[in-house]
């Protein structure tokens, strides 16, 4: 896929096909055509019959060259916005047309990252796995073994890259727990307390995603680094009281910010942020 990629690379620098654009780090703006995952590819182009005639060509002379064969019934061109004339441009790359949203390599794509959609499939492959076992026929140890080494493994994979929402974090907890037993805490803590060591999923995710803050430290030549360096703040502003907070676009913290969240969170006042931002048993000031 070597090649491919720098037959991409100089069709951008020459013009001959426009992908989609951001902006780095620092700025500059960045032209983005192609991404390669091991033998699959996404390509994007300008929805004109020259440029997909271009991307048909390319992956033609790449078959000639390499040796490979494109599995053209299994390419798929998806449309952003409308696009006019596209089963047009469908013949002339000669593959299906389809639409936004879908999953790409397991992972949702066109999705909104907060929607519970995504997780629609996770739930659903977890209740068929449930489904075919027969509880009542297997042993507590099996049970344990089973969770921890197919259930748990079903999520794995999308955690690593979104945060669960709360709802779907206690559906999955409710689906082992009724496949577990009927109880809640023990199953939870460690062999060394007493437990089961079932993984707690809220802390599994949290685990997962705090990999990419290690690997946007380690990793800074990763496209994906490069794009979003521009979002992330590189340090703390030690000159007022803020810390880098996942609420706040900035990541900065204020008392103000704060009291908004928990206004909009419990509308009322019945818990407000003083429970959270300040001791409480403290004389008042007279």
């Amino acid at each position: 896929m070597e090649g491919y990629n720098s037959m991409m690379r100089v069709a951008t620098q020459n013009n001959w096909l426009k992908g989609f654009k951001v902006r780095n780090s620092s700025g500059r703006e960045m032209q983005i055509c192609h991404l390669i995952y091991a033998d699959d590819t996404i390509t994007s182009s300008e929805a004109k019959a020259e440029q997909i005639a271009f991307i048909r060509v390319t992956l033609v002379v790449f078959e000639a060259v390499s040796g490979l064969s494109i599995n053209w019934r299994k390419s798929s061109i998806f449309p952003i916005k409308e696009v006019p004339q596209l089963q047009i441009l469908a013949r002339i790359l000669g593959c299906k047309v389809e639409q936004l949203p879908t999953t790409y390599l397991g992972m949702p794509l066109g999705h909104n990252h907060k929607e519970l959609e995504i997780w629609g499939g996770i739930i659903e492959k977890t209740e068929k796995k449930l489904a075919n076992w027969k509880a009542q026929y297997i042993s507590l140890g099996g049970r344990v073994t089973s969770i921890n080494s197919v259930l748990d493994s079903l999520p794995t994979y999308v955690m690593s890259l979104f945060l669960m929402p709360a709802k779907v974090e206690e559906r999955l907890d409710k689906l082992r727990r009724d496949f577990l037993w009927k109880a809640i805490k023990k199953g939870r803590l460690h062999k060394q307390s007493g437990g089961l060591s079932i993984r707690n999923l809220g802390l599994q995710k949290r685990c997962l995603l705090s990999k990419w803050q290690w690997r946007f430290n380690t990793k800074k030549e990763a496209l994906w680094r490069e794009v979003n360096g521009n979002r992330v703040p590189n340090s703390v502003n030690s000159k007022k009281d803020s810390i880098i907070w996942k609420h706040s676009r900035d990541g900065s913290l204020s008392v103000n910010k704060l009291y908004i969240k928990e206004v909009k969170e419990h509308p009322g006042g019945k818990l407000g942020p003083w429970k959270q931002i300040w001791r409480n048993k403290v004389p008042t000031k007279h």
